[in-house]
């Protein structure tokens, strides 16, 4: 691959995420205008990058293989799903742009030290300056995973800025970054991301275990994928027995039982095709499935579940590699993608647009 196709498609990417970055968290004004057409920028970035690298090295990134035919029977069997269904057919993009994204990062799609650095910049400074004035009207959920994303790329820039400028000293800042995250996630309620900022703290720390004894890699990704349904179901059988506690000023049992066992229930009914994304709740004034894969499998069907499932597994499997024990910046990425599919247990993460490009950068990242 030629540096000039390189530097153009990093371009590209450069500009996917710079552009939904502003788009989603300067006003919640701006992003609910553009909030119908994240899926859309996604795609339209995504595929172009693709078709650049596809040209450059079409023996790379045009194999008729496994990963090929899974990207094609999801991006085929989903819309014909929703259109059987008679659903609205924009969740649709949200499977071609997880075909478009993982089936990159499987092809083994590279970034240059440079555009570590600034998306890294990007994420973190975005960010911080958002922060200072809180958008409380983005909600508890959304202004939580904000602590997070804010955390990762602070991380990863602090790491970068300590690398190149020599200055050993930030690793204190680094650390001290940690439990003020927490702090900040906790003290806005934001359980879910005070969670998964431990989650990224216990995975840093023993990531070169992980990724040294592949038996139990394998089981490590089992976790954090069929784990993720698991999850749903016993928060639903919890809910069922009616025995409730308080952690941090808040019920354990925050409504999400309610919408589990309403979509289990209708999943089951219909489990080939889905129950589309038309449905109407009973349980909630708005479609909301609170779960990443969760919202794959009722969505879209057992079918386009296990195609995603296939690809999402084969991505994270590529991280799987002993670099992750010596480069700090792709172990600090290592951890913020287990960390995003953690939180994507409660909720859409990694699925849904902006969270899905910060989900793709740090693949990239650690990959």
């Amino acid at each position: 691959m030629t540096q000039r196709i390189k530097g153009k498609y990093e371009y590209v990417l450069a500009a996917l995420f710079i552009l939904i970055m502003l788009g989603s968290f300067v006003s919640q004004k701006i992003y609910s205008v553009i909030a119908p057409y994240g899926t859309l920028v996604m795609f339209a970035g995504t595929a172009v990058i693709y078709i650049m690298l596809t040209t450059a090295n079409p023996e790379r990134f045009l194999k008729w293989d496994s990963v090929t035919i899974t990207g094609i029977a999801a991006v085929i069997i989903a819309p014909l799903n929703l259109l059987l269904l008679g659903s609205r057919k924009g969740a649709m993009l949200v499977i071609f742009d997880l075909v478009l994204m993982l089936t990159l990062v499987i092809r083994g799609m590279e970034l240059s030290g440079t555009m570590k650095r600034v998306c890294a910049f990007s994420g973190a400074v975005f960010m911080l300056l958002w922060y200072p004035v809180v958008r409380w009207d983005y909600g508890f959920n959304t202004v939580g995973f904000m602590f997070l994303i804010l955390f990762i790329f602070g991380e990863l820039l602090l790491e970068y800025v300590k690398n190149d400028l020599e200055t050993d000293y930030l690793k204190y800042v680094q650390l001290l970054f940690f439990p003020t995250s927490i702090l900040l996630a906790v003290c806005y309620q934001a359980r879910s991301a005070a969670l998964s900022i431990v989650i990224f703290g216990v995975i840093y720390l023993i990531a070169p275990v992980i990724v040294d004894k592949r038996a139990l890699y394998n089981i490590w990704l089992a976790i954090f994928t069929f784990g993720s349904l698991l999850f749903t179901a016993l928060y639903s059988l919890f809910g069922s027995s009616g025995w409730n506690i308080r952690i941090l000023y808040k019920d354990v049992l925050s409504g999400r039982e309610l919408i589990w066992s309403e979509l289990w229930r209708e999943f089951l009914k219909q489990p080939l095709t889905g129950i589309g994304s038309s449905y109407q709740m009973k349980s909630l004034f708005m479609f909301e499935v609170h779960n990443g894969l969760f919202d794959i499998l009722v969505v879209h069907g057992i079918l386009v579940f296990v195609c995603i499932l296939y690809l999402l597994v084969k991505a994270l499997t590529r991280l799987c590699t002993v670099e992750i024990r010596f480069c700090p910046d792709k172990r600090i990425a290592f951890a913020g993608v287990f960390a995003l599919m953690f939180q994507s247990f409660f909720e859409n993460g990694f699925i849904v647009t902006p969270y899905s490009v910060v989900f793709f950068i740090l693949l990239l990242t650690a990959g």
